[in-house]
């Protein structure tokens, strides 16, 4: 598999075990509690992660089967393209700019934390199965139109984008734990 791809992976299954060392090492209560009225609570950061993979998903899937329809090559190098490049770069922690989220993305409602983290850890998975399935595609070449915003971007990127958020949002949720949690 293409090294590229193979970061990504690896990328992923990082945010999964970030998303289990943070949730074993607080309660429930402490894992909801938001740190201010305009924060997000730990538990909020990663049900946000898995509304934004909920919404992201259905892109990369036609994206994938569009780039099935290319002829299947061994990729040595895949590009990000410009959106792709500003957004993974945007969302990487520190928070550089800030984003309004959007409503679909809106961690309102959400399960207790094992339901929640059991959740991003199946979204993951499928991320994970989908960029193995893709190894010999051309994923650079095929644009998915972005859930978020008015923008596209090409289905490599869109991997990229979501690993930069996932540890966006997984360093917000560790932030949010060390500043309530007891000294």
């Amino acid at each position: 598999m293409n090294r590229q791809l193979e970061t990504c992976i690896r990328d992923l299954q990082q945010a999964k075990s970030q998303a289990r060392q943070l949730f074993a090492s607080a309660s429930e209560e402490l894992l909801s509690r938001r740190p201010s009225r305009e924060s997000w609570s730990a538990l909020e950061c990663v049900a946000h992660l898995n509304l934004s993979g909920d919404a992201m998903l259905p892109g990369i899937k036609q994206a994938i089967a569009e780039a099935q329809q290319l002829p299947k090559m061994q990729r040595s190098n895949y590009k990000l393209d410009f959106c792709g490049r500003l957004l993974a770069w945007t969302l990487e922690p520190p928070a550089r700019v800030k984003f309004k989220t959007s409503t679909i993305a809106q961690p309102i409602a959400h399960g207790s934390s094992g339901e929640t983290l059991s959740e991003f850890d199946r979204r993951q998975d499928e991320f994970v199965d989908l960029l193995r399935s893709a190894s010999e595609l051309s994923l650079d070449r095929c644009k998915m139109k972005s859930p978020f915003a008015n923008m596209s971007y090409n289905a490599y990127s869109a991997f990229r984008i979501i690993a930069a958020h996932n540890r966006r949002h997984l360093w917000q949720a560790a932030k949010a734990l060390k500043v309530l949690s007891p000294q």
